[in-house]
């Protein structure tokens, strides 16, 4: 492409042909304010019009014969051409040989006011200009400014595009008192709130809509001469075919479009709350969009790039993320996940349809040398990031396999061996040094391992152990233990009919209680029921799980206690009390029973699933450092009260998920390689392309998409063996499950216009020189920016050369023209003690000079 010579501001700059003005100057860092414009879309002339619009209820039609042409943008972008001696906007005019450009003088200052004060006649405008903005909090029932509350700030203030361009160009005195307009404001829609009032037609929405998202939810029209948008069919955005992608929010200048999460903060886990809720960080919205572009080999690799468990996560993940999903804000019915994209299952489909690469190290050997005890997910997580850094890494196991509670508690027909040994092997294959049927506090000890080379110790060795009822049980009946039954199951000690023609009672109702009681049914009991302390709606466990377990034939009885477990004619007895409450006002576990209200339970045996505890005894070494049965941990690094331990997982937090192991080994890990001189980066890299395709085209029945739940055998088909009885997704069922997906994340791939150059000048004769006699308030600040004086003046020039007279030792000020200085002076200072809760510190300083 043929290169354009221009200068800009008398500096020349090269520039490639067609290139305009506007994207010329920000080429070389010179800023030129726009409302209208936008480095991701076309010029305001390139909205498409479309016949008709709505906004709320009230349909507009487009004026007769209007095109996009008859009208124009903000014009707040204005440039002079030197050889045409002309103002043009600079959005729009391509560069040419040659061509001369002025981006600032007083004549472009002031058109730029005029056309600014015409947008802002129509768009409510206190904020800008109100003494009490500053530590102002928008949207509460007082406002310091007295405003009326139609012509109020929005939620955006101070955070507004608007708002710093109106700084930067500053506001005409002539510019009309704004006159609420009426015009709908619709809160009916999920995910954004729209007010039309505070809309300024630059028609930014309706072109990220058209030509980036390719959606044409939004519209546009000319009426009464002015650029009006809304929605393209009805006045609710499902009704015109809304991906809820949120681009039109990400690129509106005001709040006429805004987030109902945070429109403030802007906040990461507001847009993207599906990778924002995962403990193990990965980038969700990645994966499922190359899962949707049938590319499941790099979808996995960039599963497996933050998870160290890929395959495992995709069978038995809790998925926080479905939760967070904000699929499930567009149910009519809110705080459910019926409606959430099914994220653990296009995991699983990807882990299934791909290879798992070998793991790529970010650093070369350190010298360092790193402990991990207990290999459960937490202890697996840490090893594979500290080795993937270049540290020796050795891991030591009581049992005599790894893998922790994912081998000898969660049962077989949810995780199989294969999928666990897959993941096992590629955590290994970094290198990994193993050693198993080691206990901690026994074979091996703090003191022998941080004397003996070792730079740092990761504990994780869970809780391995089932907590004991409180209560009196005799010794002559059959009562097992939820943590010790399931790991007898996983090692194969417990015979295939070991419950068979038994009635089997399981106390509790968290997932332990529920797997045991499913692995009985599977042991061939005859009827399993769970008793438990918490209603139905507060149990524990997963729903998927409770619903399974009912599908499986298994009884629940909700708020129920138990007072005793004892032998009744060669049966077992318990007796039942009724709980009255499991929390109290905090929500901390504390159950009230009412001992009038009592049953009675005749059974064959009983399974304790009521919490877990470490596993060990007054001796060991890590009996020591417990307290209240967990190891105290920084919330934040994992470390110990011992330099250079960390301690993370169950162990720490009490009993987690999978997920939640996984993610405390990655905050561990981050924090140890920190301590052992890296940059805590345990991210690699997935080696793909990192250019997203924003299009997402229209689709007219994307909102009534149903989630595609998994298949599985039949409970009278499952109930008879251990084996998996979910199906892995088909390629045409991830394929229509990945399509439902919103993209939240695309909209922060988006670009955005330059911030306004700070306006400080600094103290030299020759910029004084060249300032106005006119009427103004100065500011002046210190060597950190901040306002130290504030001082309004009929001749800013000569208050300014009298000041460097004297020889003030201040770095920077920064003016502004005001025939009413005084007024704007009070404003200033109002806003100053708003912000500060005191005057400014050197405030008398120029009334001594003068």
């Amino acid at each position: 492409m043929n290169q354009i010579s221009l200068t800009i501001n008398n500096i020349e700059i090269n520039v490639p042909e067609g290139m305009t003005v506007l994207d010329a100057a920000a080429s070389v860092g010179i800023y030129i304010p726009v409302l209208c414009s936008h480095p991701d879309l076309g010029h305001f002339n390139t909205v498409e019009l479309s016949p008709f619009i709505y906004q709320g209820e009230n349909k507009i039609e487009n004026d007769a014969g209007a095109t996009i042409d008859s009208i124009r943008g903000c014009g707040v972008c204005l440039v002079m051409d030197e050889d045409k001696s002309e103002m043009l906007p600079s959005c729009k005019i391509p560069v040419r040989q040659g061509m001369k450009i002025i981006t600032e003088n007083e004549s472009i200052i002031t058109r730029r006011r005029e056309n600014l004060s015409k947008i802002l006649a129509t768009h409510p405008h206190s904020c800008l200009t109100c003494a009490q903005r500053e530590g102002c909090i928008p949207m509460t029932d007082v406002c310091p400014g007295n405003v009326v509350f139609n012509e109020r700030c929005c939620a955006l203030l101070n955070n507004c595009e608007i708002q710093r361009v109106s700084d930067y160009v500053g506001i005409a005195p002539e510019t009309p008192r704004y006159q609420f307009r009426n015009l709908p404001r619709i809160t009916e829609d999920p995910l954004f709130n729209r007010d039309y009032n505070l809309c300024i037609g630059c028609g930014r929405c309706v072109r990220v809509c058209q030509q980036v998202k390719g959606v044409y939810a939004l519209g546009a029209v000319i009426n009464n001469g002015k650029l009006v948008v809304g929605t393209v069919d009805g006045s609710l955005l499902d009704n015109a075919a809304c991906r809820f992608c949120g681009s039109c929010v990400e690129v509106c200048p005001t709040g006429a479009i805004m987030d109902k999460v945070s429109p403030r903060l802007k906040e990461y886990k507001d847009f993207v709350p599906c990778k924002a809720s995962c403990p193990g960080e990965v980038d969700i919205p990645q994966y499922v969009r190359l899962v949707r572009e049938g590319k499941p080999q790099d979808a996995a690799d960039v599963i497996s790039a933050s998870l160290p468990l890929p395959s495992v996560l995709g069978k038995v993940c809790f998925h926080p993320c479905e939760t967070a999903c904000k699929k499930n804000d567009l149910l009519s019915v809110p705080n459910t996940n019926k409606n959430a994209m099914s994220i653990r299952l296009i995991k699983d489909y990807a882990m299934t349809n791909s290879v798992l690469k070998p793991p790529k190290k970010l650093k070369e050997n350190t010298g360092k040398n790193v402990t991990v005890i207990g290999a459960g997910p937490a202890g697996l997580s840490a090893a594979h990031f500290l080795s993937l850094k270049g540290h020796n890494v050795i891991l030591y196991e009581k049992e005599s396999e790894i893998g922790g509670m994912l081998r000898y508690g969660i049962p077989r027909y949810r995780l199989s061996e294969d999928v666990l040994n897959r993941d096992t092997n590629w955590i290994l294959s970094s290198g990994i040094n193993v050693k198993t049927n080691t206990i901690f506090g026994k074979d091996i000890t703090l003191d022998a391992l941080l004397g003996n080379g070792t730079d740092s110790v990761f504990i994780s060795v869970g809780l391995s152990k089932s907590r004991r009822l409180p209560i009196q049980i005799s010794d002559d009946v059959s009562v097992n233990y939820g943590v010790e039954f399931l790991n007898s199951l996983a090692k194969k000690s417990l015979p295939d009919d070991y419950f068979e023609g038994k009635s089997v009672v399981v106390i509790g109702g968290g997932n332990v209680a529920t797997d045991a009681a499913r692995c009985a049914v599977r042991l061939k009991a005859k009827d399993v029921t769970i008793v438990c302390l918490e209603q139905f709606n507060e149990m524990p466990a997963y729903e998927d799980e409770i619903r399974e377990a009912q599908e499986e034939g298994i009884k629940i009885l909700n708020g129920w206690g138990i007072s005793t477990i004892c032998n009744t004619e060669n049966k077992t007895g318990i007796i039942l009390k009724k709980c009255t409450r499991v929390f109290d006002e905090k929500l901390e576990f504390s159950p009230v029973y009412d001992e009038s209200i009592t049953d009675k339970l005749i059974t064959d045996s009983v399974i304790i699933c009521v919490g877990q505890e470490a596993d060990i005894s007054d001796e060991t070494e890590l009996s020591k450092l417990l307290n209240k049965g967990l190891i105290k941990a920084n919330s934040d690094s994992l470390e110990t009260g011992i330099k250079g331990v960390y301690a993370g997982g169950d162990i720490v937090y009490g009993p987690k998920s999978v997920i939640e192991a996984v993610g405390a080994g990655r905050k561990a890990a981050r924090s140890i390689d920190l301590y052992l001189g890296g940059d805590g980066i345990i991210e690699t890299e997935d080696g793909l392309n990192k250019e997203y395709n924003m299009f997402i085209g229209r689709n007219d029945g994307f909102n009534t998409l149903q989630r595609t739940e998994a298949k599985v055998n039949v409970s009278e088909y499952r109930i008879q063996n251990f084996e998996p009885y979910e199906r892995t997704y088909t390629s045409v069922e991830a394929l229509v499950e990945s399509t439902r997906c919103l993209q939240c994340d695309l909209r922060l791939h988006l670009g955005h216009n330059p911030m306004p150059p700070e306006k400080y000048l600094t103290f030299n004769k020759e910029i004084i020189d060249g300032l106005p006699e006119a009427e103004g308030v100065i500011q002046i600040l210190n060597n950190d920016k901040e306002v130290d004086i504030i001082k309004g003046t009929d001749n800013i020039r000569k208050t300014m050369l009298e000041w460097v007279k004297e020889k003030k030792d201040y770095p920077y000020f920064i003016y502004e023209l005001d025939p009413m200085f005084t007024k704007r002076e009070s404003e200033l200072l109002q806003q100053y003690l708003q912000k500060h809760g005191k005057m400014p510190d050197a405030g008398d300083e120029l009334d001594d000079l003068f």
